[in-house]
């Protein structure tokens, strides 16, 4: 069951003088389509300007397709009837945690979005006490989000998004300003919100690492999903597209340093499987390879 499909999407951004004429017209998206399967954790890479973003914001909502339809758990967002309940079903975490941030207290912050849906006070107790405790908040719950890190506050504005219960979450390039320490507890938190509460993910990320555990990786280019010289599309697992080491590279993207150092190694020579992605495989790889050597 898919919960977003996206059929012939095209979107512009229309640029317009002081007097409201029309300056410039850019195609972010061009008869873009896409399904997204329900429940599953996807990556859309991407370098700047591919139409990562612009597709986050169809999804929500918060820009609508100038031609063609997106449907967010079968609610096209083109109805205005539609767009509460679409906004209800896929929550937007975006780069910098400070734009979503509306209140003085954490738990407060999270309470925010369920009031506004007017969920009743006993049940947003029972949320916020719940996500507050899953995304390891606990300690921070009465402090001030200006006192967190960049971290704990991406967490504060993950944690807001997950207590209005959505379907799915769509992360803009959420760890973008954080250290490797922040960047990690935000992936072990929604990797553990789509294992353990089937939330779909849709993680828009220029780090490789990131892609790794993810069901589906899609690369975005041109408003489209891009293609190899011979029109094969580059969408697929991360093992699946991490082999195509050459492909990824003309189109401006690097593969995790784990997978770079497997591929140059096996083109020296050595008899290494392709699309290896962790430390750990290529450990196995280079012992079964002198294993193999010393038998």
């Amino acid at each position: 069951m898919n919960i977003i499909e996206a059929a012939r999407v095209v979107y512009k951004y229309t640029l317009h003088d002081e007097e409201d004429n029309v300056i410039e017209t850019q195609t972010a998206l061009s008869n873009f389509s896409l399904e997204i399967e329900k429940g599953s954790f996807v990556c859309v890479l991407g370098h700047n300007g591919s139409g990562k973003s612009s597709f986050a914001k169809l999804i929500n909502g918060l820009n609508l397709p100038d031609e063609g339809t997106i449907l967010v758990s079968g609610r096209d967002t083109r109805d205005e009837d539609n767009i509460l309940k679409v906004r209800e079903s896929a929550g937007m975490v975006f780069q910098n945690p400070d734009n979503q941030i509306v209140a003085n207290i954490v738990e407060e912050d999270v309470a925010f979005g369920p009031e506004n849906m007017g969920v009743p006070s006993e049940e947003i107790i029972e949320r916020v006490d719940s996500v507050i405790e899953k995304l390891g908040l606990s300690a921070f719950r009465y402090k001030s989000p200006n006192r967190l890190s960049g971290g704990q506050k991406q967490r504060t504005a993950i944690a807001g998004i997950v207590a209005m219960k959505p379907q799915c979450i769509v992360l803009d390039e959420p760890t973008a300003m954080l250290d490797p320490s922040g960047r990690k507890d935000v992936l072990d938190a929604v990797h553990e919100l789509n294992k353990k509460d089937g939330i779909t993910i849709i993680l828009i990320t220029h780090y490789m690492e990131e892609a790794i555990d993810a069901d589906r990786l899609i690369v975005m280019e041109k408003g489209n999903i891009a293609a190899d010289a011979s029109g094969r599309p580059l969408d697929g697992t991360p093992r699946e597209l991490f082999t195509r080491v050459d492909e990824l590279k003309k189109h401006s993207l690097s593969v995790p340093v784990i997978t770079e150092l497997a591929f140059r190694l096996k083109n020296k020579g050595l008899d290494i499987p392709e699309g290896i992605l962790t430390r750990k495989e290529l450990v196995e790889a280079l012992k079964a390879l002198r294993d193999k050597e010393n038998a």
